[in-house]
């Protein structure tokens, strides 16, 4: 059937499949590229890597310093940095709820060890937060 037609008719239908292929082969690779993950690559890119936790004071300066916090909402952090996770506990009004552990200011803490520019402290008053509220705290917030 192909053989009937004209040069020009013929060089025409190829053109046409030629270009249909191209445009299947770009349409589905859009398609690979729409469905990539590229979410969690910037995410990536725009936050560091976060470290579970570090053992407190391990060949650290040990101080036994009480502090006083001067910022509010401070985080918590499992380690100096950061890089490392936000401390977390469960709301005691509802066991279901976990909550970031922040200092407000005001606040007592001991300070148990300095690394860097951060400490790792123990809320000490109020006395309800001494055992939900460990972890590390950039210097900066702390006098």
């Amino acid at each position: 059937m192909f053989s009937k037609l004209s040069q020009s008719s013929q060089f025409w239908i190829t053109l046409t499949l030629v270009v249909a292929v191209h445009l299947l082969i770009i349409f589905v690779a859009l398609m690979d590229y729409q469905t990539m993950d590229h979410a969690s690559s910037k995410e990536n890119l725009a936050e560091p890597e976060v470290v579970k936790s570090e053992s407190p004071c391990e060949g650290k300066d040990l101080t036994g310093n009480s502090r006083e916090v001067v910022g509010d909402r401070v985080n918590l952090r499992a380690g100096p940095g950061t890089k490392f996770e936000k401390v977390t506990y469960v709301n005691p009004n509802d066991s279901d709820q976990e909550l970031v552990a922040r200092l407000e200011s005001g606040m007592r803490v001991l300070e148990q060890c300095i690394s860097g520019d951060w400490a790792r402290v123990m809320v000490d008053r109020p006395a309800r937060y001494k055992e939900s509220h460990k972890g590390w705290v950039a210097r900066e917030y702390l006098r």
